[in-house]
This record gives C-alpha cells, sequence and structure tokens, in this order.
C-alpha cells in the first residue's frame, strides 16, 4: 500500500512540475503560430465560464455564457447563468443589456468601450502591435502563456496584467485572466470553440 502512495506522490509530483511555466524558448515562433492562426480565423463561437477573486469575497463567484467573435470587430458576449447580460460590440456601436433592458447610462458605456477595445485586440491578435502593453512570453507542455503589461500608469492602476494561455498544438485562446492584483482577478475559460462557423451580422446588434 505504502508504494503505491509513493507511486502516486512521484506521478503526482512530475505531472505539476511539467504543468509549471518556464519562460518561452521560441517567442518568436510562438507568435508566428498565433498570427498565423488568428489570420486565418473569420469568426470564433465557444462557451466560456467566468471565475471572478476578490479579497471582499469569501469565495470565487462562477457565471458562464456564450461568446460569438466576427471580423473585423464585432463581438457578442453572454452571460447565461446565474443572470443574463449581453454585450453587443459591432466595430463603433456598443450596447449593453441587463435582463433584457438596455443600459445607456454613460459612465457605464465608457467603461464598457474601454473593455471592447481590449477584447477585439485579444481575439484579433492586434496586440502584437499595441504600444499600450509589454509583453512576455512563457511555455508549458501543453500551452503558450502571454503576459501583457500595461505602459500606461493609469490602466495599471485597474490592470496588473493581462494573462492569454494558447494551445501550443492549434494556437486557439484557451483562457483569459485579468487581473488586478494577485488577489483581485477575473479568468475567462474557453470551451467548445468553432472557428470560421457562418455567423450572422444581426448576431451583433440585436437581441
Amino acid at each position: 500500500m505504502k508504494q503505491i502512495v509513493v507511486l502516486f506522490s512521484i506521478l503526482f509530483s512530475f505531472f505539476s512540475v511539467a504543468q509549471e511555466y518556464k519562460s518561452c524558448e521560441n517567442s518568436a515562433y510562438c507568435k508566428k503560430l498565433i498570427k498565423e492562426k488568428q489570420a486565418s480565423t473569420s469568426t470564433i463561437s465557444a462557451d466560456f465560464t467566468e471565475t471572478s477573486y476578490s479579497s471582499m469575497l469569501k469565495e470565487a463567484q462562477k457565471s458562464s455564457g456564450e461568446l460569438w467573435f466576427k471580423q473585423p470587430g464585432r463581438i457578442r458576449f453572454e452571460h447565461l447563468s446565474p443572470k443574463k447580460t449581453v454585450l453587443l460590440i459591432n466595430n463603433q456601436s456598443i450596447k449593453y443589456f441587463d435582463n433584457g433592458k438596455e443600459i445607456k447610462n454613460v459612465a457605464a458605456l465608457k467603461v464598457i468601450r474601454k473593455i471592447q477595445d481590449l477584447m477585439v485586440k485579444m481575439f484579433s491578435g492586434a496586440f502584437f502591435e499595441s504600444k499600450e502593453f509589454t509583453l512576455s512570453y512563457y511555455e508549458n507542455v501543453s500551452n503558450y502563456k502571454i503576459n501583457l503589461t500595461p505602459k500606461n500608469k493609469r490602466m495599471a492602476k485597474y490592470i496588473s496584467v493581462i494573462q492569454l494561455v494558447f494551445s501550443k498544438k492549434d494556437g486557439t485562446l484557451k483562457e483569459l485572466t485579468i487581473k488586478e492584483n494577485e488577489t483581485d482577478k477575473l479568468v475567462y475559460t474557453f470551451s467548445n470553440i468553432q472557428l470560421n462557423k457562418a455567423i450572422l451580422d444581426t448576431k451583433f446588434s440585436t437581441l
């Protein structure tokens, strides 16, 4: 019995080490793989899980929904649980609905516009050319991780780092983390990803 316990301990330790991130040995290849994947991708649809961590809360808050992205710059970000909210981005047009009611608060829309710009950069690959961030590259056995550190002091007050995790196999985005600090962060995990599926333009303008 002790031998089995020891064996499992060794296997678990090996797996943990294998999954740890280290500095990327070939960041140029990582960048090339992701840019080529995004250049060949006209649409993305996926399910997502959002996990919110906060020092003000005892437990992480979880929600889930669906995401649609279409070039150039169109996003539908729809939370389905625990309540329904919909963010529609159609290039310069932005709409936000909470339980079917459109929110037209000017201050809220300014924040949403910043989120819009950020999300479009993440899904289109424009962050590679962005002058707003310093990029650092990491890897483990399965994934690449790119850290985007804001250069702007005002942005850095709210976001310490954005972390993007891409599959080494095909360059698709698997996880997006937005950190305010080590304890306060939002983590988006994507699943059931479909690429280049036909999506009607009305998906980004109407409920």
